[in-house]
């Protein structure tokens, strides 16, 4: 995994390790780690980085069309697209209600090979659902590529039972050991850290920061 990916992504702060005050996630799970990589779109010499690995982590693939998920996975799309040359379109989590009723729009899919690129793998639930989009509508996908995964389980088995390939530039055991080499987590830390991404769930009120209550 991409170790220099790793470490731009710790520098400008779209992923932040903190082990001492954890963060919530929508689901109310407490976390150590958290991952928002839209902050790269705003640097241009670190998304060109990106982009290629992007290209270079998806280099044995075979597709027509490069697709992203709306709305995190567009703009790397549109630069892989354009960097490769190839049509480009957009999946939405749903189906509009109103007009066509699309959930992929740009390059029609349909008898076509698509590419389709994330900024995250958590769960893999949503991104594996692009893929069905995609297939729906008779394209077919080999593969998803994203910046960067947790490394969860779950998404794994998701991808695999659903005979997609599941890539990532980086991903969450390369990304806390580049930050014990640059002594952003200490061994306490890095334990913690490595615990939680065993067990997200039970994490939080074992070690004292009680799951919120999502009603």
């Amino acid at each position: 995994m991409n170790e220099d990916i790793a470490r731009v992504l710790l520098e400008k702060k779209a992923v932040i390790l903190n082990a001492k005050e954890p963060f919530t996630f929508v689901s109310g799970i407490r976390s150590p780690i958290y991952c928002d990589n839209r902050q790269m779109i705003a640097y241009p010499e670190e998304r060109e980085q990106i982009v290629d690995a992007f290209i270079s982590a998806s280099h044995d693939c075979d597709f027509d069309i490069v697709a992203g998920t709306s709305t995190a996975g567009i703009p790397w799309a549109s630069w892989i697209s354009d960097k490769l040359n190839k049509p480009m379109a957009y999946i939405r989590s749903a189906k509009k209600e109103h007009g066509a009723g699309n959930q992929i729009e740009g390059a029609d899919v349909d008898g076509e090979k698509v590419l389709i690129v994330e900024d995250l793998i958590s769960t893999g639930g949503s991104s594996f659902s692009a893929v069905e989009a995609v297939r729906e509508r008779g394209g077919s996908c080999e593969a998803v590529v994203a910046i960067f995964t947790y490394d969860f389980k779950k998404a794994k088995d998701i991808f695999k039972e659903g005979r997609c390939r599941l890539l990532t530039v980086t991903n969450f055991s390369t990304l806390v050991n580049v930050a014990k080499k640059n002594d952003i987590l200490t061994d306490r830390e890095l334990s913690l850290v490595l615990d939680w991404n065993r067990d997200p769930q039970n994490w939080g009120p074992k070690h004292g920061f009680p799951n919120a209550d999502k009603g």
